[in-house]
Order: structure tokens, then C-alpha cells, then sequence
């Protein structure tokens, strides 16, 4: 079952909701179990779902040119993704889907989601909420990259996602931040060398 006080904290207007529609929400969706190393969702599917991941860690990434994995984005524990070119653009997903943990996911199918919202009027600021959320977070990003340097950008993702630099492969770090790997451990010598 989902710990619905961490849900309010993590998504504030569900404290507006009554349990019972909490509740009818979650009903309608299924549990989804993956193990470490797992993709579930690969470059080209369709599937247009709305994952909740209630315990776990999810990587998506794309196959560059030379043919190595880029990882471009990171979500774990009570965070909510999707395949956003399903979603908005109606396009085969450019990226594939991976837990990095043992991971469980709570889907919904974006037909039977639309359904729900249109049913209960009191879920229509959840739905701004995590389309205000989406488009934040994709203008922060950028932001980030034309604004920010490697390694203020290193500083801002520490202080953001404690947690997630001793569960997260060094390399996949480097990636969501734009740099190589080598230049992440010069990131973080250099700042370690100023702390001391």
C-alpha cells in the first residue's frame, strides 16, 4: 500500500482529496515488479502509461551514435515518468526504460487516467500540478545547461539528490549533467580540495 502522508508531502494537493478518491485513483491501477538491471520499457513502444514508483530507482536512456548508452534522466522513490513523446507528441518513445534496484512501479494507462480526471472534478489540480511539474522541471533543465557550469551543476544536483550519489552508477551521474565521468572526478576533487 502506499504511505499516503509521504504522497500529500511529495504532491500537496492530494491533502485536498477525500481518502475514498485516493483510494478509487489508485484502484486503477496495476503493480508492476521489476529487478536491478531490468528494462521494461524499450525506444519505439507506444505504451502511453503514467508510472508512480512506490519503492526503486528508474534510469532512462538512448543509444548514441557510437552506440553507447546515454542515461538523460533519473527518478526514484514516490516520483512519477512517463514516456513524454507518447504522452504529448503521440510519437514512439527515443528512450528506453531501466530500474537500477529492485523497483515497484504503480501504472495507469493515460486513456483510463483521462477518464478519472474527467470523472471527479476534485482531481483537476492534480492534473495541473504535474503538467506545471513536467514543464518546470524541462525549462529548469535547460536553464541549467545554458546558465550553470559542470561542476555548478554537480553542486546543485548534490544538494537536490543526496541520496541518489551512493545509488547511482558515477557514470549515469556524468551523463544527466552533461560531462564525462572523468570530468565528474575532477568535479568532485576539486571540490574536495576546498573543503579541506
Amino acid at each position: 500500500m502506499v504511505d499516503l502522508d509521504q504522497l500529500s508531502r511529495v504532491f500537496p494537493f492530494i491533502g485536498k482529496l477525500a481518502y475514498s478518491d485516493v483510494l478509487y485513483f489508485i484502484e486503477h491501477t496495476q503493480s508492476i515488479q521489476l529487478s536491478p538491471q531490468e528494462v521494461f520499457l524499450h525506444a519505439g513502444s507506444q505504451k502511453s502509461y503514467i508510472y508512480f514508483i512506490k519503492q526503486g530507482l528508474i534510469r532512462s536512456f538512448f543509444i548514441d551514435e557510437r552506440g553507447e548508452e546515454i542515461t538523460n534522466l533519473l527518478r526514484y522513490d514516490y516520483q512519477v515518468f512517463a514516456a513524454y513523446e507518447v504522452i504529448f507528441l503521440q510519437q514512439p518513445s527515443r528512450f528506453s526504460f531501466q530500474a537500477l534496484e529492485h523497483t515497484e512501479l504503480l501504472a495507469i494507462d493515460l486513456n483510463a487516467l483521462r477518464e478519472i480526471l474527467g470523472s471527479k472534478t476534485e482531481f483537476e489540480d492534480g492534473r495541473r500540478f504535474f503538467v506545471n511539474a513536467i514543464m518546470t522541471e524541462t525549462l529548469t533543465a535547460l536553464n541549467d545547461f545554458i546558465l550553470l557550469s559542470p561542476e555548478e551543476r554537480y553542486i546543485k544536483f548534490q544538494k537536490e539528490h543526496p541520496d541518489l550519489l551512493n545509488r547511482v552508477p558515477n557514470k549515469y551521474i556524468a551523463n544527466v549533467l552533461g560531462i564525462t565521468p572523468v570530468s565528474l572526478s575532477r568535479i568532485r576533487k576539486r571540490i574536495s580540495q576546498k573543503k579541506a
